[in-house]
């Protein structure tokens, strides 16, 4: 008998139907063309350090999503068996097919078994000959063919329609002649670019940033963001890989401008929702509470003179201004508890969360927003509510989500039953 292990640690909200979701994976440049390190403490490293988490192998969670991207060598070592049959599946059999982590287990016989449902299937990867703690401490622990998707569906909602500056003058175009799939091209350093797709790329650089120039060129840059199962580690990314770390590709910042012009740039009538309770004061002057995901649009921001803090002035969905101070980056060790409480990073999240999800109705977001569940909420709504659960058991259009001190049982992603 097997004995089944899972991991418990908190992910980002998502979850998405499969088809729709692998064809909007798939992205390109707009057409085909003939033709430097960062600093730890740069906004480029705070961004990835507030909004995509690295994930190691024995820190996945149930609900994390992949895609299979199969490299040539995989084509002749499959990476994962069938779990009804046991036997070995093709890699390229399962391209582009997207895979949910349940969690992982150790059979009677030692073997590591990493479990995945998809399209009603289940798979495993099996890990032989080790312990599951020698395993996990390799510094490229790692399942192949897996791009990590949370890194993309995060990437997506920050940066699509972002106006960003090249730090790199080496990018791709999509070439179906060429036998890697595309040509390499040159760019300018700090050319300013808009991005206008994101989609899969590979394993090892998941996140496939489509952009465009001011001529309209289209181009696009494959890049690791949380290096999650990428099967690299900082030193691997050097000389012709340099470029594949987003930081080392890209700048939120335009080189010849200042630093209160850069953040309008990048957040200026941006779609925010709140992470948390949060108070704010309005026009008048009077203090008030908002609870967590209530909608703003960034109107203004304006810098502290002499002071690591803006003025943020938001637009509330009801139309009503209020402002708020928050640091856009780390201060300084004196200042970590009120870094806590002001990072822009710990109070918003960028989108409008409530427009992926149109058909909650306002009474269900309030529900939500106190961290409350009730039958006949979807998967999703209470995922919005508790987060991700410490693991999930599947077994046809039936589901149990364990939490630490409760069970919700779903029957075809509907909550049925409260434990």
């Amino acid at each position: 008998m097997m004995r089944r292990i899972f991991i418990s640690l908190c992910l980002a909200i998502g979850s998405f139907s499969l088809l729709p979701a692998q064809n909007s994976y798939l992205v390109s440049t707009k057409a085909t063309q003939k033709s430097s390190g960062s600093n730890a403490d740069s906004p480029e490293h705070e961004f990835i350090n507030t909004y995509f988490r690295n994930y190691k192998l024995c820190e996945w969670t149930p609900g994390m999503k992949f895609m299979v991207i199969p490299e040539r060598k995989d084509m002749i070592i499959p990476t994962f068996k069938d779990a009804s049959t046991h036997k070995e599946v093709s890699s390229g059999d399962l391209k582009y097919q997207i895979f949910e982590y349940l969690g992982y287990e150790v059979t009677d016989r030692g073997y590591i078994h990493f479990d995945f449902h998809c399209e009603g299937k289940s798979y495993y990867h099996e890990i032989k000959n080790t312990t599951l703690d020698e395993y996990c401490v390799k510094p490229k622990a790692g399942i192949p063919t897996l791009a990590f998707l949370d890194d993309v569906d995060a990437a997506k909602d920050l940066l699509e329609g972002a106006t960003l500056y090249m730090r790199t003058t080496k990018v791709r175009v999509d070439d179906p002649n060429s036998t890697s799939g595309y040509r390499e091209v040159s760019i300018k350093m700090n050319e300013k670019v808009k991005v206008t797709a994101i989609g899969v790329g590979t394993r090892s650089f998941p996140v496939k940033i489509v952009f465009e120039d001011s001529k309209g060129n289209s181009y696009y840059q494959p890049v690791a963001i949380s290096k999650t199962n990428c099967g690299m580690i900082d030193d691997d990314f050097i000389m012709e890989n340099k470029n594949k770390f987003f930081p080392n590709a890209f700048s939120f910042t335009d080189a010849n401008i200042k630093n209160s012009d850069n953040l309008m740039a990048r957040y200026g009538n941006r779609s925010i929702y709140l992470k948390k309770s949060v108070e704010c004061t309005s026009v008048n002057g009077k203090n008030v509470i908002h609870p967590r995901y209530t909608h703003f649009k960034i109107q203004n921001i304006e810098s502290d003179v002499n002071s690591p803090f803006h003025t943020l002035e938001m637009k509330h969905e009801t139309g009503e201004i209020y402002k708020i101070k928050a640091t856009f980056r780390p201060t300084n060790a004196a200042n970590t508890i009120l870094q806590a409480d002001n990072y822009f990073g710990d109070l918003f999240g960028i989108g409008n969360l409530k427009s992926k999800y149109p058909d909650i109705s306002n009474e269900l977001w309030e529900l939500i927003s106190q961290g409350k569940v009730r039958k006949g909420m979807s998967t999703d709504e209470c995922r919005l509510s508790l987060g991700d659960p410490i693991r999930i058991h599947k077994v046809g259009s039936e589901e149990t989500w364990f939490y630490q001190k409760k069970s919700l049982d779903f029957t075809n992603k509907k909550l049925v039953r409260i434990q």
